[in-house]
């Protein structure tokens, strides 16, 4: 079997159509005992840049090509990569170019959330290997897609939940869903990060250094402002997925770990419903900013009787636990890691479990080791488990998206009278109110949405009788940059 030449890959790239994409697998390359793993880095910032260190540090790995829409960050990427591991990299805005390199074993997509799928799905059609960060979809199609492309091509994809590397998080795990620490009757998923307001960037042209038409690819056409590039894109619908996706994607993977130890078969969440609002202390600006995404954002998902609850919230005031973690809660207390902290606060360390212990090296460690044994069952990370952890983020999106403003009792009364997410919402509030003080009225005064409580079809992965929810699980198509129907 031949390697696409390059007028063949970029034809193939530009045609993505619902039609079947016929894409000539490249072979498994046999690694011999001192042979290196050629790696191209797709996005060069501050999470690529974690990505490059980890290679760059590993005897087994080569790395060959650093890429990225902006060509500044590219050169930037050349230079430390050249300074720091002695390795001469080459340069490309434009990923399907590095793509047709035959020396490129495999690729870390760590791009903005619109061009995970689609930067992944490309790659293993060229016949790559794939590390793809979290989340590894932006909606739910796409998630669907990848898994399938991973399965299809047999590839390793390895996604960028790193906790799922550490054995201390699948005992804990476990010892929830044994009952050793009491029976099981919740789970916590905490993304509590403080950020800022934005403001307000005007419209205008990019810089020379970045292709725009490139950075925005499967998206939708938008003009640039300074707001979208280089981090805060995470705040908007048409290429991020808010804290949800930006971490709790982290925590609904270590809460999904315990649930598949208490039912293997777990997929998606029986319901959800999602509650919140964007709102800051400016009244200057209306009490908002230019971002889109809620940055205070509560909810419970149900898993056949087990609740899961979310709690992201983006002010901090003084006393305000900044929590970014998981808690597998039971009658007797609730586990963390390999801990345990009784309903009295007494903590002990998890011990008498029996594991499968996961695979060595870390998350970028085991990836590359799964590569040169062409391994693929044995990442510690597989991209089926990723759908399903990015999976309720978007889950959790489409009910917030789907919502409509109300009061703060509205929402209250529709997440229901769960003691542990009544609890969430009263820390939230409390911080809240100490944040912008006396002056707001919580109840009155800040805007709350309360969204569509939504119930997905496990074999269908739509939203049944409710069209306009579903189509928030995918997107409007962008020629050429479309995710294949047909991998």
């Amino acid at each position: 079997m031949s390697h696409l030449n390059r007028r063949q890959f970029i034809r193939n790239a530009a045609a993505i159509t619902g039609a079947a994409i016929v894409v000539t697998p490249i072979p498994a390359r046999a690694f011999g005992a001192n042979d290196r793993v050629g790696v191209a880095v797709i996005g060069t910032g501050g999470q690529g840049g974690t990505h490059i260190n980890e290679y760059g540090g590993n005897k087994n790995v080569q790395l060959l090509w650093a890429v990225d829409a902006d060509r500044n960050r590219a050169e930037s990427a050349k230079k430390t990569i050249a300074d720091k591991f002695s390795m001469e990299v080459k340069t490309e805005q434009d990923m399907r170019k590095m793509l047709e390199d035959p020396a490129v074993d495999a690729v870390s997509v760590v791009t903005c959330n619109h061009w995970h799928t689609l930067a992944s799905i490309l790659a293993l059609q060229a016949g790559k290997h794939v590390y793809v960060e979290k989340p590894c979809s932006q909606n739910l199609f796409e998630g669907r897609q990848l898994a399938r492309a991973a399965a299809k091509y047999g590839k390793c994809v390895q996604h960028g939940t790193q906790n799922r590397s550490d054995n201390n998080w699948l005992r804990g795990g476990v010892a929830w869903a044994s009952g050793k620490y009491g029976k099981p009757i919740a789970l916590q998923a905490f993304a509590n990060r403080p950020r800022g307001s934005l403001g307000f960037k005007s419209e205008g042209n990019p810089p020379a250094n970045l292709d725009w038409n490139l950075w925005i690819g499967p998206a939708a056409m938008t003009p640039y402002h300074a707001n979208l590039v280089p981090y805060n894109w995470h705040w908007f619908w048409n290429t991020g997925n808010g804290e949800i996706g930006n971490n709790g994607v982290h925590y609904f993977d270590l809460c999904r770990i315990a649930l598949t130890a208490l039912n293997p078969k777990v997929q998606h969440p029986s319901n959800t419903v999602m509650f919140g609002t964007r709102f800051f202390n400016d009244p200057q600006n209306n009490h908002c900013d230019q971002a889109e995404t809620p940055n205070i954002q509560l909810g419970i998902y149900d898993y056949d009787g087990i609740p899961l609850i979310f709690q992201s919230c983006n002010f901090a005031a003084d006393g305000w636990h900044k929590r970014e973690t998981a808690w597998f809660v039971t009658e007797d207390g609730f586990i963390e890691s390999d801990n345990f902290t009784s309903n009295s606060g007494e903590r002990t360390k998890i011990t008498g479990v029996d594991i499968t212990e996961r695979q060595p090296g870390g998350p970028f460690g085991n990836f590359i080791d799964c590569v040169k044994n062409n391994t693929p069952d044995k990442v510690n990370a597989p991209i089926l488990e990723g759908h399903y952890s990015a999976a309720v983020c978007h889950l959790g999106n489409a009910s917030y998206r789907m919502g409509e403003l109300t009061t703060l009792a509205k929402c209250r009364e529709a997440v229901g009278d769960n003691a542990i997410m009544q609890t969430v919402i009263d820390e939230t509030l409390s911080n809240v109110k100490n944040v912008l003080g006396d002056g707001i009225d919580l109840a009155k005064d800040v805007p709350w949405t309360l969204g569509k409580k939504l119930s997905i079809n496990n074999d269908t992965e739509v939203f049944d009788g409710d069209e306009k929810a579903t189509a928030l699980l995918t997107r409007p198509e962008r020629d050429p940059f479309i995710v294949p129907k047909e991998v």
